[in-house]
């Protein structure tokens, strides 16, 4: 591979294909987030990117020509890296959510070089009214949640797989999905309903919106109309029942981190219109997750269930244990010796440490943080609200699992990536154009 630095062109070492090639067809990757709302009846949703992974690979074999862009590497290397660290698995049930969570990074490595590849196909548009429809559905779930809390879809995929797969309540989770994490710790007065659909765990909702909600903001900014505008308010002002509701600490810190970035971005740029918006809208939001009783749910769940002091302990075993296993790490999460909580679950930075070492952790990093500082620049309004999502990303990983969200994050820093090293953006430059998609008409 031949990089010029200083220079946005990039002359990745490929395999010669004709000029006549056909290029990439947008379906596969359109059909997981405009189709999210059947995988999820289905059950499907976790094996949603292995299915149409499949198709990707044979376009891309196809096409006979693979380009890479600088900040994809490390992820394809993090997903090879598991192979070695499955050696140290000693259960079948561990086997059993290895295989579940590396078909998972696997496909979702293929969808970041195919996105890198189907430029022509999967424009900037596509992908952000995509991710924008993913962000609504995630939304639509909450009130699920909040209305029928103790629903489960058991009319699934689930009832097709064996039953030793079932007891890996990872993997039950994900084929018979829940409306709600519902909690009942002891010295609770009632159980805590949190929504969480269409994710098993209430913490993957949150994680989703922090993510989501930036990318929503982008793709509206991006389009330059009232209309764009007036829909995603709604959106916003639609997704504060079930946000409240969830009483989840990680999304109201993970959407503070992005929109305090975004103003601090604007503010050393002179974009003083954007700044004053961005600055009113926030405090408006703040406002009303003060007034709506957000904070005392949270103090209320916090009372009965410390996680924060949990946690502390949990992270502490983890990294220690780490220590016995730096290189290999333990291929899966194993029980805690202290909490009933798995060591290597809360977070993905300590899930990546734990179960793949400290070479899949430096992996992971350089992926995220790497991809992050790569696409610095952000050289518009629209482009900055993508940057943010993987700020806010940043963040989640700390403290929450991104398995359901790679997804999500491998395509926002694949296009970034694609169009920060493109020859000729009109996205990536201070007037970003939305490429006129003929295909949609």
């Amino acid at each position: 591979m031949h990089w010029q630095p200083g220079h946005r062109t990039w002359s990745p070492l490929a395999v010669e294909q004709p000029r006549t090639a056909p290029a990439l067809p947008a379906w596969p990757v359109l059909a997981l987030l405009w189709g999210m709302p059947v995988w999820w009846a289905l059950g499907m949703l976790p094996f949603s990117t292995a299915l149409m992974a499949v198709p990707m690979v044979a376009f891309l074999l196809r096409g006979g020509r693979v380009t890479l862009v600088p900040g994809a590497l490390p992820w394809v290397a993090f997903v090879v890296w598991m192979l070695p660290c499955a050696l140290m698995l000693d259960s079948i049930g561990q086997m059993v959510g290895f295989s579940v969570r590396f078909a998972q990074f696997g496909s979702v490595a293929v969808i970041l070089v195919y996105v890198i590849n189907a430029r022509q196909s999967l424009t900037v548009q596509r992908v952000l009214s995509g991710l924008t429809f993913t962000w609504v559905f995630v939304i639509v779930g909450g009130y699920l949640g909040m209305l029928w809390p103790e629903m489960t879809l058991t009319h699934t995929i689930g009832q097709f797989l064996p039953g030793s797969m079932l007891q890996n309540q990872y993997v039950s989770d994900l084929v018979f999905p829940p409306f709600s994490e519902v909690q009942t710790p002891y010295g609770a007065a009632a159980p805590f309903l949190r929504p969480s659909a269409p994710f098993a765990y209430t913490n993957g909702w949150g994680a989703a919106i922090a993510i989501l909600t930036p990318v929503a903001v982008a793709s509206a900014i991006a389009r330059r109309t009232a209309r764009a505008t007036i829909w995603l308010m709604v959106g916003i002002g639609a997704a504060i029942p079930p946000a409240i509701a969830t009483t989840n600490r990680g999304l109201f810190v993970g959407l503070i981190v992005a929109v305090s970035y975004v103003l601090i971005r604007l503010l050393l740029r002179g974009k003083w219109i954007p700044f004053l918006w961005v600055g009113g809208l926030g405090a408006v939001l703040t406002i009303i997750f003060a007034l709506s009783g957000f904070m005392n749910g949270i103090v209320e769940r916090q009372e009965t269930v410390d996680t924060t002091e949990g946690r502390g302990m949990l992270y502490e075993e983890t990294f220690t244990r780490t220590l016995l296993s730096p290189v290999l790490g333990y291929g899966a999460p194993r029980p805690s010796y202290t909490s009933e909580i798995s060591v290597g679950t809360q977070g993905m930075i300590w899930n990546a440490m734990f179960c793949f070492g400290f070479v899949g952790l430096a992996l992971f990093a350089i992926f995220l943080v790497g991809g992050l500082l790569r696409t610095w620049s952000a050289p518009n309004v629209s482009a900055l609200w993508l940057h943010s999502s993987i700020v806010a990303a940043c963040v989640m990983a700390v403290f929450y699992g991104l398995d359901r969200h790679m997804l999500t994050i491998c395509l926002v820093l694949g296009v970034m990536l694609r169009e920060r090293y493109a020859e000729h953006s009109v996205y990536w430059n201070a007037n970003p154009q939305l490429e006129v998609d003929a295909h949609a008409h």
